[in-house]
């Protein structure tokens, strides 16, 4: 029983023969009569070419715009060739002309809570983010707004200060469940001849952390840090 490697040897020998019986069986006349053929054809359409050149340059010299036709066809044509050699050189696909679509910035509504004018109750307004911040950077967005107050009432005495966030960290609970959220803040600076609202203070902690918390799911408790100290007073006396 032949096995495959006896076979393709023997695949390989009938083709040899094959080859060598048809090159046998051609006369030297026939041989001769294909080759003068074949020059023949060349000698044809090099004379073709010949005369189409000849043709074109009696129209460039002649008509204004077929020498401009020709002059927009041969620029075309170089910088189409420049283009083949530039992608040739570095590695491009060739049909890869345009660049990528750059990445369009898409904001998001929001809903931020702040204390109200007295700070009564919390109220709800909605706000506009980048939809690309990724939760520390969002948590530092939302500290701020929650901080600014409301953008239809004067509520800047329920938050009389200037804040500077030193750190923000998002770390597990110790139980599991979820994240815990701590902004370490510089030492509080309160605004002068501002009078400071009784109760403001745990309204504005009880805002921020809902905010936060809504906004990011996984965040379930907020902890503010004055210095990496918790539990500090920020301005409520």
């Amino acid at each position: 029983m032949e096995t495959g490697a006896e076979k393709d040897i023997e695949m390989k020998r009938n083709f040899r023969d094959m080859i060598k019986k048809a090159f046998n069986s051609m006369k030297p006349s026939s041989v001769k009569a294909l080759l003068v053929k074949f020059k023949n054809k060349i000698a044809e359409l090099k004379s073709r070419a010949r005369r189409g050149f000849e043709e074109i340059t009696v129209r460039v010299k002649t008509d204004v715009k077929e020498r401009n036709r020709i002059m927009l066809l041969s620029l075309s044509a170089l910088s189409f060739v420049t283009y083949l050699m530039i992608c040739l050189l570095i590695d491009k696909n060739i049909l890869d002309i345009f660049p990528p679509l750059p990445v369009i910035e898409t904001n998001r509504k929001i809903t931020i809570y702040i204390p109200s004018d007295g700070a009564g109750e919390i109220i709800a307004e909605k706000r506009t983010v980048y939809s690309g911040l990724d939760d520390e950077k969002l948590v530092h967005r939302l500290f701020y707004l929650v901080a600014t107050g409301s953008a239809f009432e004067n509520t800047m005495s329920n938050v009389p200060a200037d804040f500077l966030i030193k750190k923000i960290w998002i770390v597990p609970a110790e139980d599991g469940q979820g994240k815990v959220c701590l902004i370490d803040l510089m030492p509080v600076q309160l605004e002068k001849e501002i009078a400071v609202v009784k109760g403001s203070e745990q309204m504005f902690r009880d805002a921020l952390e809902r905010t936060i918390t809504e906004n990011i799911p996984d965040i379930k408790k907020v902890i503010l840090l004055e210095k990496g100290v918790p539990g500090k007073s920020l301005w409520d006396i």
